[in-house]
């Protein structure tokens, strides 16, 4: 390599959140998990599929 580039590490590019519009704010390592905190980065309440507007009502949990 002539020359190598570095950059800070960036949790929310590493795990492509920024494609999904979130952003990380914080995590939690775990023996047998991590989890990773993330907020909307642009509030869009309306619905792709009907057109009307939405309520956010939990969370998710990805395994």
């Amino acid at each position: 390599m002539l020359h190598p580039t570095f950059a800070t590490p960036d949790l929310t590019t590493f795990c492509r959140l920024d494609e999904l519009g979130l952003v990380a704010v914080g995590q939690l390592i775990e023996p047998d998990r991590a989890t990773i905190e993330c907020r909307v980065v642009e509030d869009d309440p309306w619905c792709r599929k009907c057109g009307v507007e939405g309520v956010p009502r939990d969370t998710v949990t990805r395994r």
